[in-house]
């Protein structure tokens, strides 16, 4: 697990286009694939309504290299995190 803050560019539905993470910007590719996870609520301080999180698994590239999978995470605040990058 990553969950470190990116910048997230969504298209008009919502679905992620592109983020930066560092000093690196990426383009999603394909279609992502939106999901829910459940937060250890009982481990974290904060918003005890909020239970499920919502993630987007997306493919993207940096500098037309390798495509990766990465997951991103959209807090109910809006802020968007890098959760997770497959290797």
């Amino acid at each position: 697990m990553i969950d470190q803050p990116i910048a997230v560019t969504v298209a008009d539905d919502g679905e992620p286009r592109s983020f930066t993470w560092g000093p690196y910007e990426y383009e999603v590719v394909g279609v992502p694939q939106n999901f829910f996870r459940r937060r250890k609520w009982w481990q974290e301080a904060g918003d005890l309504t909020t239970v499920d999180q919502k993630l987007w698994r997306v493919e993207a590239s940096c500098d037309s290299s390798e495509f990766r999978l990465y997951d991103l995470l959209c807090r109910p605040s809006g802020q968007w995190f890098l959760y997770v990058q497959w290797e």
